[in-house]
């Protein structure tokens, strides 16, 4: 009998459901920026590491972002190099207002050919799945450890439009913040941990570069 296994890594989902646009957030991505700057002169990861997560150098400010009734709030400095495993647009609910897009990301040995090749990749409804009717290449818990499905938001246009261009295959190195979003009635959290799985387990991030290698 085949052997199946499906992992669910990361779930947001809204029940209110209407069509937008996500507007630049430029104001709040240079506050962010100036308030929470980056490690100067950190090196580029290398694919094989993990995400490199630091914390805040000063107390994190809700931001509001302008035509919107949102406010985000930075979490930590965050900074990763990965192989793009999927990538999935969403234009329905209020959280595609600020991130209209979710790239499933791999590190480590999740980014490794044979063992990608060896498992059936997916997304949907803000989660990432993988699947596949052999035994893993990896242990499953490896899997979960050294990949996850990424909310991005981006402070310009611009910077969307390069996030959206990715595609499976692609390797990028991201440098932003992880962030929540906040509403009145509804908070968005990301998480900060690389050991969680399921619901929750998805970051939040606010991209304020990247480089296509």
């Amino acid at each position: 009998m085949p052997w199946k296994r499906i992992a669910l890594l990361g779930l947001v989902g809204w029940g209110l459901f209407h069509f937008v646009i996500a507007p630049p957030a430029e104001v709040v991505a240079t506050a962010i920026a100036e308030h929470h700057p980056l490690p100067e002169g950190a090196p580029l990861l290398s694919i094989a590491e993990p995400p490199r997560q630091g914390d805040l150098v000063a107390a994190p400010r809700r931001l509001p972002v302008e035509g919107l009734d949102v406010r985000v709030v930075p979490r930590a400095t965050f900074e990763l190099t990965a192989r793009v495993l999927s990538s999935r647009s969403y234009r329905l609910g209020r959280d595609a207002r600020l991130s209209p897009l979710d790239l499933a990301l791999g590190w480590g040995p999740m980014a490794e050919e044979p063992v990608i090749e060896a498992l059936e990749i997916s997304q949907r409804n803000r989660w990432y799945y993988w699947r596949t009717d052999a035994p893993p290449p990896i242990p499953p818990r490896t899997i979960a450890l050294n990949s996850s499905n990424i909310h991005m938001l981006a402070g310009d246009a611009a910077t969307m439009a390069s996030l959206k261009r990715l595609e499976a295959g692609d390797r990028v190195t991201l440098r932003g913040h992880l962030v929540d979003i906040e509403g009145d009635r509804w908070t968005w959290r990301t998480s900060t941990r690389r050991t969680d799985t399921g619901q929750g387990a998805c970051e939040i991030m606010l991209v304020d570069a990247l480089v296509v290698h």
